[in-house]
């Protein structure tokens, strides 16, 4: 006889991403329209997403889980469009690395509303905040992992891998913040020409 088990909890998983995605979307939409999260009620959060009060608290402990979900997946988009220089680092291909920077400024400039979101919220809740370091942490030491096969190669300066994947990591999340979001999409090109200089500065023996 063949199980059910399986396809029914994949069902589950599915119907769950799926309010998930509504849910961040709503949640989005309002704050880029000019709400502020804090706010926002769940009633609203949950109207907007056309599902009710008690199928949010199903899925949700409160509004900082809800964050704290948004900030694991809009963080791995950034994870997944930086791997396009994490995996050719050591070869010193500055396509590579210009590709990577443009995805992630892209990210930043597609979901403007979710970094305000999870900024906002991590002032003041720590468990946001700790989320979100322990995110940034993936993505400093991935960095560093290249960094440290850029100088087995010899294509990378001797500078401090653990310090400097943080520097720059962090430099990107700021400049991203504070330069992407609210600003006219035409200076994005700008943005995404100087990290990249400083970047391959930054690192490599020989600008490419």
């Amino acid at each position: 006889m063949p199980s059910v088990t399986r396809p029914a909890a994949g069902k589950r998983q599915d119907r769950r991403a799926e309010l998930e995605r509504r849910l961040f979307a709503a949640t989005e939409e309002l704050v880029a329209e000019g709400a502020g999260f804090t706010e926002l009620s769940v009633e609203r959060l949950a109207a907007a997403a056309g599902i009710s009060r008690s199928t949010f608290y199903v899925h949700f402990e409160d509004k900082g889980d809800l964050v704290r979900r948004l900030a694991t997946t809009v963080l791995a988009e950034l994870r997944d469009v930086s791997s396009t220089w994490w995996e050719t680092a050591e070869h010193a291909d500055p396509a590579g690395l210009t590709e990577a920077v443009t995805a992630i400024v892209a990210v930043y400039r597609r979901r403007a509303a979710a970094f305000t979101i999870i900024t906002e919220t991590a002032a003041y809740d720590p468990t946001v905040a700790d989320e979100v370091r322990t995110l940034m942490g993936s993505i400093i030491t991935a960095t560093r992992d290249a960094i440290d096969r850029g100088q087995a190669a010899g294509v990378m300066r001797p500078v401090r891998p653990t310090e400097t994947a943080a520097v720059l990591t962090w430099m990107v999340e700021r400049a991203g913040y504070q330069l992407i979001r609210g600003s006219e999409p035409a200076n994005d090109e700008n943005v995404v020409q100087v990290l990249t200089d400083i970047i391959r500065t930054t690192l490599y023996t020989a600008v490419p």
